[in-house]
């Protein structure tokens, strides 16, 4: 019975592993024959039979490895056909970019700089051809602004007496005349007085005078009483003049001194103080309601249209300075953006040297019309002291700087401009050789220059833009 049991069990093994093998075969194609070699044994069918239970899923697993490179294999084809489209675009943006350089190098070379003579007119550029010149050998000096002492007026007041009004403040720019502060004094007052006393006893004089003349000439009066009349004239006329003396003395001009005449019944204590002269107020000591005295110093008023600079000149430097050379003062302290420079000449030096530092002092006097000459600012000094010659010698006016290059505007045949690139070699404060860049004869914008490199940066800017 138990043997009967086994041969069920081991047919129903063998059905079951028919149908496996049918399913097989009819999705993965396999070969029947190869598999049908085993059902002759027994324990290679069963063998076979475990090994085929876990053959679904390795199929079911090779299947999916499958499908996954199918789709690695259709993205290696869309990245592909991603290369070939890049690859194939890559040619026409290199063209054009091929097309926008050979445009922007078509646009540079049509960029000429050309102005026409009228242009060069209104914009004072000068042309010159390159020619030989000199070149001055020059000593640096150090000095200081000062302002000239006969332009500089101390303002004082004549009279003593207490701040009323001011007008004028520090830093102020006054013209002569012009009325800094007014004062109640005493003193002033009590000298109008006498000045309008002395002209009233001058009025009665020369009545009583003249009518002590018709009398005398009638015979009706002696000679006597007519001389006593004109004495008392003339004393009434002295004293008068003597009045206003004292007036003037106390700086009332000849225009106040009638108005005192005239509006007797105004205050006589007011006493104004006026400006010397045109010029700055760079001092004032003078507050409402304080006293000043004679010898207060209210004001300080300075003229600085023109001013000293006093130069240190050490005793090695003695033989190489002397009166009338030509002296270029720079300074950066003047104006904010750029560098203030002017020349002149040396018109003193110290005979005698200072004991402490043992040096002599050189005077340069600068005109200051705008007013950037500040006294108190360092400034720098170069003196001509010796003349060399040179090869090819132009303008400082004519250098330019583009892009960190020092460049000279040369003037072509066809009057077209062009930047040159220049090598300098030894400068004075007027002059510099040119050891490259520019030939003996050669046209080049000697003044002006700058015209020329804003319309180059202009029309670079606008070029840029237009791309």
């Amino acid at each position: 019975m138990i043997q009967y049991l086994k041969y069920c069990i081991k047919k129903l093994n063998n059905i079951s592993l028919v149908l496996l093998i049918i399913v097989l075969v009819c999705f993965q194609g396999f070969s029947p024959s190869a598999l049908a070699e085993e059902d002759h044994d027994h324990d290679a069918h069963a063998h076979v039979g475990e090994e085929h239970k876990h053959e679904p899923n390795q199929k079911q697993h090779d299947h999916q490895k499958q499908h996954e490179k199918h789709e690695e294999h259709g993205h290696e084809e869309e990245k592909e056909k991603d290369q070939g489209q890049e690859k194939h675009e890559e040619p026409k943006e290199q063209e054009h970019e091929g097309h926008e350089h050979g445009e922007h190098e078509g646009h540079e070379e049509e960029a000429g700089l050309k102005f026409s003579s009228s242009e060069l007119q209104e914009f004072e550029i000068k042309i010159q051809q390159a020619k030989s010149g000199v070149i001055s050998k020059t000593l640096n000096l150090f000095g200081e602004v000062a302002v000239a002492p006969e332009r500089l007026f101390h303002v004082v007041p004549r009279v003593s007496g207490v701040v009323r009004q001011v007008y004028k403040h520090l830093g102020d720019k006054v013209k002569a005349g012009e009325i800094l502060a007014t004062l109640s004094s005493r003193e002033l007052a009590d000298a109008k007085a006498q000045f309008v006393a002395a002209q009233s006893l001058l009025q009665l004089a020369n009545a009583n005078l003249k009518r002590e003349y018709t009398l005398f000439k009638r015979k009706i009066t002696a000679k006597s009483e007519y001389l006593e009349a004109k004495q008392a004239q003339v004393e009434a006329s002295i004293k008068r003049k003597a009045a206003e003396q004292r007036l003037k003395a106390l700086g009332l001009s000849e225009q106040s001194i009638k108005s005192v005449l005239k509006d007797v019944d105004k205050d006589l204590t007011l006493y104004e103080i006026r400006a010397p002269a045109d010029g700055v107020i760079i001092e004032k000591h003078a507050v409402h309601g304080e006293v000043l005295t004679t010898n207060t110093r209210s004001f300080t008023v300075a003229d600085l249209s023109q001013v000293w600079v006093n130069f240190t000149l050490y005793q090695k430097d003695l033989l190489f300075v002397h009166q009338g050379q030509k002296v270029m003062v720079t300074t950066q302290f003047g104006m904010p953006t750029k560098e203030l420079s002017a020349v002149s000449t040396i018109s003193w030096i110290s005979p005698v040297l200072d004991e402490m530092t043992r040096s002599a002092t050189a005077r340069v006097i600068l005109d200051n019309p705008k007013g950037f000459w500040r006294p108190g600012l360092f400034v720098s000094g170069q003196v001509a002291i010796e003349k060399v010659q040179a090869e090819v010698v132009i303008p400082l006016s004519a250098l330019q700087t583009i892009d960190g290059k020092t460049v000279v505007f040369i003037r072509h045949d066809d009057g077209d401009f062009e930047p040159q690139v220049v090598k300098t070699g030894r400068r004075d404060f007027q002059n510099v050789e040119i050891l490259q860049g520019l030939a003996k004869g050669q046209a080049y914008v000697s003044q002006n220059a700058f015209s020329l490199k804003a319309q180059l940066q202009k029309g670079s800017f606008g070029h840029g833009h237009s791309h």
